[in-house]
């Protein structure tokens, strides 16, 4: 599986990511330098140090039980990807963004039901996936939730272009009181390279829906790694951002709620990896 991008430090370092752990095979700096060179046709030295400087960022963030070690200029696979595959998922995303093929799965679906693990792991919340397409109309979701968090239900009427509003899941941390006044998040599930594109959930229009009694926090989660030079503007638009670093140490080492996923996953990335 080759990166798209190949102009790009971050996406080459996703590609390094996934040579080492698809492979499970060390990289040095010289193999990857020779590898580039190949399918390139030029690389100097200081790019190739650019993009393990990027890995050992990576290395850091994803934290003690990352999922790849470096040991001066080679990568080491700490993990196998057939017991991540949420991991490896996340990667396929990265380099390839989202494919549409007529009768194939996309992957959307499944990234979304990891998207509500993740939120779910990291603050114990209780969490629906109410991303378009769904067989529950927006309009009784939207009634579903509001009895749900005991938060009045608002005024204004779902109409059918609203789709999903742009909120693909909901998910709410209960004082176990049966009173409204609690965190709730509003969250887009971004597969595609290109999620910047996706607009910012309108809060006015969410807070119409429901009337909530304390302000939702929106958020957007995309199996990418948000670069230094992007971070700060990716999370002025979409406010909490989890990125794949934060999926991954939110899911690493634990059991999942929607106990087939993990096997739907790892059929899904099979699949992928076999069209390459």
């Amino acid at each position: 599986m080759e990166p798209i991008n190949t102009d790009s430090i971050y996406s080459l370092a996703d590609w390094s990511e996934f040579l080492v752990i698809h492979n499970q095979q060390e990289l040095s700096k010289a193999k990857l330098a020779s590898m580039l060179n190949v399918n390139r046709g030029s690389i100097d030295e200081e790019q190739i140090d650019s993009i393990f400087t990027e890995l050992s960022r990576r290395h850091l963030l994803y934290g003690e039980y990352s999922p790849f070690k470096l040991n001066n200029d080679v990568l080491i696979p700490n993990l196998s990807w057939q017991d991540y595959p949420e991991y490896m998922m996340c990667l396929i995303f990265s380099l390839r963004g989202v494919e549409k093929r007529k009768g194939t799965n996309d992957g959307t679906k499944l990234f979304e039901r990891l998207s509500r693990e993740a939120i779910i792991s990291y603050l114990s919340p209780t969490a629906e996936v109410i991303g378009f397409p769904n067989a529950q109309s927006l309009a009784k979701q939207i009634e579903d939730i509001s009895k749900k968090t005991c938060e009045r239900l608002g005024s204004r009427k779902v109409k059918p272009k609203d789709k999903d509003k742009g909120v693909d899941i909901i998910a709410w941390k209960s004082h176990g009181d049966l009173r409204d006044n609690q965190i709730v998040l509003l969250l887009q599930c971004g597969a595609g390279l290109h999620f910047g594109l996706k607009k910012p959930i309108s809060l006015p229009a969410w807070c119409e829906f429901i009337q909530w009694s304390a302000r939702p926090i929106p958020g957007i989660i995309i199996p990418i790694i948000v670069s230094i030079d992007d971070w700060i503007e990716v999370r002025d638009d979409y406010n909490l951002v989890f990125d794949r670093v934060r999926i991954y140490r939110a899911l690493t080492g634990r059991d999942l709620a929607d106990q087939s996923l993990r096997a739907e996953m790892l059929g899904w990335c099979k699949t992928k990896l076999n069209e390459q």
